[in-house]
């Protein structure tokens, strides 16, 4: 069996297919599936990825601890799949060092020209342009997207302030210290 395969199936085994599932069809799957099942052999002892696979099935001791190690590292997982993913910032610096012309130098400031001129001139048309009522709504729900969206990523992207969310986990907590589980 491939890596990604006994990844699957150790995920599957352990109730965490859909997450472990979602990283693993990335870019950088084959990766997440490599560390997973590293944490696996390591987790039940076993030196090759199917064996651990089939521990963690028959043992359900192995399939708790593995559950809890592969929580333990939700946030490295996460990390391992979004590696491909550079900010624009510095795919911006990349491209003016590699210079290659006029337009893949300036493409991302005309584009961002390009979004600022017609969110300013639909904000400028809706202010002096008499609309409906049903037409109000609809201009305040795209006036609402295009400030909060367009206006605010470019802001974002310039001045800063574009850093990641910190993710929702269960940070050093294993899954016995909630509650009942597994008493």
């Amino acid at each position: 069996m491939e890596p990604i395969s006994i990844a699957l199936g150790l995920a599957q085994a352990t109730g965490l297919a859909d997450k472990i599932g979602g990283l693993i069809g990335g870019k950088n799957g084959q990766a997440v599936a490599d560390r997973v099942v590293d944490v696996a052999k390591l987790v039940t002892g076993m030196h090759d990825g199917r064996s651990a696979l089939e521990e963690v099935q028959a043992d359900p001791g192995a399939k708790v601890r593995l559950e809890e190690a592969l929580i333990d590292r939700e946030v490295e997982l996460q990390k391992i799949a979004q590696e491909d993913r550079a900010d624009a910032r510095s795919l911006q610096v990349e491209t003016l060092k590699a210079d290659r012309g006029w337009l893949s130098n300036n493409f991302l400031y005309l584009m961002t020209f390009l979004l600022l001129l017609f969110a300013f001139g639909f904000a400028t048309a809706v202010t002096f342009i008499e609309l409906s009522p049903t037409g109000e709504r609809y201009a305040d729900l795209i006036m609402t997207s295009l400030v909060a969206g367009s206006v605010g990523g470019v802001v974002r992207l310039f001045y800063g302030g574009g850093g990641r969310m910190q993710q929702q986990q269960l940070g050093s907590k294993r899954l016995q210290d909630f509650g009942d589980y597994g008493r």
